[in-house]
């Protein structure tokens, strides 16, 4: 699956569950959630992509610590985290026990790009965009808040990770996003939602101008109103 998906479905996923619990997980969070396993692209080539990051061997032990440390909060997270795993294993597969099984590829494979991996990712970007506006994490792209700017962490993770990975495989970019019709979707999916971030992102730029200018007024205000010596 693609980042697209990934990011999308781990919000619907960790979001929900926050819910359940009674903890509010931040959206910056609930998205970044579920990229978090690729960042083993970050670590290429000491890391290979799709091993340690993906396998319940690892990510379980993981789930636990944060759960165990970060209470709801952390579970919400970790929920996040192992949509990304269901989300591989449904269109490709996972290594289920590496590496202590390196050959414990598992999964539906049902194909990516294809028919199923282009629903699940468009389908769940739609439902994000329902779900933020229920929730109301869309005033955080149309209001200026500090949280706004926090946005800027999932922004940052969705590009640089697709830029290291195409790079690492000498992959045309361009071509290769509009090279399939399924592709194209999804690759437009992807700038529609970098774009909603980046408005965040540029929301909270205006809180902290505003802010900073707030600070700045009152001193001046003094400062003229002080008789002369």
């Amino acid at each position: 699956m693609f980042l697209l998906g990934h990011s999308c479905w781990s919000y619907m996923f960790s979001k929900a569950t926050g819910r359940r619990v009674n903890v509010n997980l931040p959206a910056y969070l609930a998205l970044l959630s579920g990229i978090l396993p690729d960042f083993d692209i970050y670590f290429q080539p000491y890391l290979i992509h799709h091993t340690y990051t993906h396998s319940l061997i690892v990510i379980v032990p993981v789930v636990l610590v944060l759960t165990y440390f970060f209470g709801r909060l952390g579970l919400a997270f970790s929920i996040g985290i192992l949509s990304h795993l269901l989300g591989d294993f449904i269109v490709g597969t996972i290594p289920l026990l590496y590496p202590l099984f390196p050959s414990s590829d598992v999964g539906l494979n049902l194909g990516i790009p294809s028919l199923a991996d282009t629903l699940l990712e468009i389908g769940a970007f739609a439902l994000v965009l329902v779900y933020a506006y229920r929730n109301g994490d869309y005033k955080l792209v149309l209001k200026t808040s500090r949280t706004s700017l926090l946005l800027g962490i999932p922004l940052f993770a969705l590009v640089t990770l697709t830029l290291l990975f195409a790079g690492d495989r000498s992959i045309p970019l361009a071509e290769f996003a509009f090279s399939r019709r399924a592709l194209t979707v999804i690759t437009l999916g992807h700038i529609l939602l970098s774009g909603i971030l980046a408005l965040g992102v540029l929301q909270g730029f205006r809180w902290y101008l505003e802010t900073r200018r707030d600070r700045q007024t009152p001193s001046s205000s003094a400062s003229s109103a002080q008789p002369p010596t």
